[in-house]
């Protein structure tokens, strides 16, 4: 009996080590290889702020007709505004007389405007230099505000015999109207549920006012305002700053937000065309 108990004994023992030694892989097993869970949501963005609006234009020359064709696309513009847009003599940074009125540009309900204008009588084809295409900020021309140009490209043309066709493609950016060189940088950062939004800009007018927001959408397709941002305020060299928390936000969406700083400085600004004048924008992507 003695000797049967021994045995008992020894198998128990046994079998409760082996049980052990399960138990330790089992552990092992989950430290070095935890189950999967659903990835984390994205918590911080950095975004990069570019003048806006932006587009191109294509001119083209018919040498048996002798006229002059301009379309002119941009993106980022006010939503439904209206833009005079000409043909200057010179350059875009010192705008002469103005030689060509093109039919005015007109921007959708998302800021994406077109134009088309066929000019005739134009016996000389497009010159090799010293004619710019500009966008106004409109509507109108006056005041200064609204004459102001938003884009501005200068027209070069590498092929200027009036025997052939011609055509240019150029891209319009930035001008040297007062904000309309802006760039910088939104920074993006969540902790807990609190979002933290911090905007750095240069290139503003001095000791400016500039209203911010988060929308919904994209530079190229604007929508509406989800979040408004602490308004910008520049130092008498032109750099801008605010920042903004934000509570109740849990995650940064992979696309669908931008950040919008716009040309007014009050609310009441921001409701007319020239105030609402995107001058910065960049699509947050996380």
């Amino acid at each position: 009996m003695k000797n049967m108990d021994r045995q008992t004994t020894k198998v128990v023992i046994g079998i409760a080590l082996i049980l052990a030694s399960m138990l330790i892989v089992a552990a092992c097993s989950t430290t070095a290889n935890p189950p999967s869970s659903t990835p984390a949501l994205p918590t911080q963005a950095q975004v990069t702020l570019n003048h806006s609006p932006v587009g191109t234009s294509d001119l083209t020359w018919d040498t048996a007709n002798q006229t002059l064709t301009v379309k002119v696309a941009l993106s980022g513009l006010a939503p439904s505004s209206t833009h005079p847009e000409h043909i200057h003599a010179g350059d875009c940074k010192g705008m002469g007389a103005i030689l060509y009125t093109l039919k005015p540009l007109v921007a959708n309900s998302v800021g994406v405007g077109t134009s088309e204008t066929t000019i005739a009588g134009v016996k000389d084809g497009i010159p090799a230099s010293g004619w710019n295409i500009n966008v106004h900020n409109g509507p109108n021309l006056s005041p200064d505000i609204q004459f102001a140009p938003i884009a501005c490209a200068n027209i070069t043309n590498s092929t200027t015999s009036t025997k052939n066709n011609q055509s240019v493609h150029v891209t319009l950016g930035g001008t040297t109207a007062a904000n309309e060189l802006a760039s910088g940088t939104a920074q993006l950062s969540i902790t807990g549920s609190k979002l933290t939004v911090k905007l750095t800009l240069s290139g503003l007018a001095p000791n400016s006012t500039h209203i911010a927001h988060i929308h919904k959408g994209s530079c190229e397709a604007q929508g509406a305002v989800l979040y408004p941002l602490t308004s910008v305020v520049v130092d008498a060299s032109g750099n801008g700053t605010s920042t903004t928390v934000i509570s109740k936000v849990s995650s940064i969406p992979a696309s669908g937000w931008y950040v919008n700083v716009h040309q007014a400085a009050t609310m009441s600004d921001l409701s007319t065309q020239t105030g609402f004048d995107p001058i910065a924008c960049g699509n947050i992507t996380a």
